[in-house]
């Protein structure tokens, strides 16, 4: 076992509950407290899967610090429906969003959404592939919250700092960037290739968020998107 993997155990319950913490300010007050009710039943059924996962993934890793595993196994069977259910309700918003209006503001941003929502998947379905090697399985799992990172402090740095598109990604990508960096440097020498690989999944994703908008083909994806019949 890596000497990382133990460490990994204890703390990454903190930082699956610091990101959701950090979610309130994030969210305060334009989904929370929005200036007039947001009636699209969608969007709500969306903030409380994504809320659920984040709840989850604090008690799954409450369980495994005090050594729970049955448990956790038995309680990793919700997963299989609410990520389903995560993935079909953002594609779902943002269907709702694509019909509203397309403007340059969501022709930036659509890329985001659906890269994040890719990576997020991914990592998930890697996380249950590995799901009888323990390490493997905890350091996707953990990869699953850092795809979460970008929704939520983007809207902390853009509404609590001021920093707007393209800085807010700058911001939220070096953050996931460095904290993968630094967890791929700690895991050095383990055997253990997760974090740089999801390292250069995360960049790889990350680079065309500048410059796809702006491409001639961008604007008629998001047409065709937003004709789909979707519900």
């Amino acid at each position: 076992m890596s000497t990382l993997t133990p460490q990994l155990n204890r703390r990454a319950v903190f930082f699956f509950a610091a990101l959701l913490l950090l979610a309130l300010p994030a969210f305060w007050p334009s989904y929370l407290f929005p200036p007039k009710p947001i009636p699209e039943t969608r969007v709500h059924l969306h903030g409380l899967f994504m809320v659920a996962w984040m709840a989850l993934l604090i008690v799954q890793g409450g369980l495994i610090r005090g050594g729970n595993r049955p448990l956790h196994r038995a309680l990793g069977r919700v997963s299989y429906v609410l990520v389903p259910l995560i993935v079909a309700s953002t594609l779902g918003v943002l269907h709702l969003r694509l019909n509203q209006k397309i403007d340059a503001e969501l022709l930036y941003f659509l890329y985001i959404i659906l890269s994040l929502t890719a990576v997020f998947a991914f990592s998930y379905v890697m996380a249950m592939r590995n799901r009888a090697t323990p390490a493997i399985h905890a350091r996707y799992m953990i990869c699953t919250a850092l795809a979460l990172v970008d929704p939520i402090l983007g809207r902390f740095v853009f509404f609590h700092a001021g920093i707007e598109p393209p800085g807010m990604q700058v911001v939220t990508y070096a953050v996931v960037d460095a904290i993968l960096l630094w967890l791929a440097y700690r895991d050095r020498g383990s055997g253990i290739r997760v974090f740089p690989f999801m390292l250069a999944v995360f960049v790889t994703v990350q680079i065309p968020t500048f410059f796809i908008f702006q491409l001639a083909w961008w604007p008629r994806f998001a047409h065709w998107l937003a004709a789909l019949p979707l519900p």
